[in-house]
């Protein structure tokens, strides 16, 4: 399963001090990016906050007043955005997606990996599960569902993760997930998706799925609800049949 499902679980205080400083300024509602088709060249600084959100802290370069919203693209993760004001006026003149700060902060988020993973790998399940055994194909069939979960950290103002798992009726698994936060102000975003098996036994309401991905089997106990099911302790909600392929 792709295990950034539990990223929120057990990462260190410490790391998470350093991922998520300084969040102002940044909009973890999902697409918020879309908003930026509203802005006109001509509005107020105070109409564009109402659009937007609040900024990170402009300031003034030139003649000009510079700020930045961090906003969310759907499957591409937590993107800076330049809007440039009239510094006398508080107009605005033009914004633009700022590519090169995100790669950058994309590529800062590969110092982190090695640690998430860790603290990933010991909150999925149990990794020792065996790759075969006893399977309800008929259980599999009536279970198969779409999960979907999004959990915000930091009060809901600093970023979040995305995660889809499609359990599909022949056994097959697909899944996917975006991790993005916003670090010293700007946005930073991970995504990932992958491929696997799974199998059950129990019934509707409880029992265990194994999932084996990338040649390892992890295993979990579900319990399963009117509009959810929880793998472990980790809750998901059920988004409708899968999309499998």
């Amino acid at each position: 399963m792709y295990r950034q499902s539990t990223i929120t679980v057990i990462i260190p205080f410490a790391v998470w001090l350093i991922l998520f400083a300084g969040c102002a300024g940044t909009n973890i509602s999902l697409n918020s990016a879309q908003k930026i088709n509203q802005l006109q060249p001509g509005m107020s600084y105070d109409d564009v906050v109402a659009i937007l959100g609040k900024s990170k802290t402009p300031q003034i370069v030139g003649d000009k007043l510079i700020a930045r919203w961090v906003l969310q693209e759907k499957g591409v993760g937590y993107v800076p955005y330049d809007l440039a004001f009239d510094s006398e006026t508080k107009q605005l003149i033009s914004w633009y997606r700022n590519q090169e700060d995100f790669k950058k902060k994309q590529e800062k988020i590969q110092e982190y990996t090695e640690i998430l993973e860790e603290s990933i790998n010991e909150a999925s399940g149990n990794g020792n599960a065996p790759l075969t055994g006893p399977n309800d194909v008929n259980l599999q069939r009536q279970f198969a569902v779409k999960l979907y979960r999004f959990s915000a950290v930091g009060g809901g103002q600093t970023g979040g993760t995305e995660t889809i798992i499609n359990l599909c009726p022949d056994g097959k698994l697909y899944s996917s997930g975006e991790t993005g936060y916003s670090g010293e102000g700007w946005g930073t975003a991970s995504q990932g998706s992958d491929a696997g098996t799974w199998r059950i036994q129990g019934n509707m309401q409880q029992g265990k799925i194994v999932t084996v991905q990338n040649g390892q089997a992890w295993e979990y106990t579900y319990t399963r609800g009117g509009d959810y099911v929880m793998l472990g302790s980790t809750k998901y909600a059920i988004a409708g049949r899968p999309d499998c392929y």
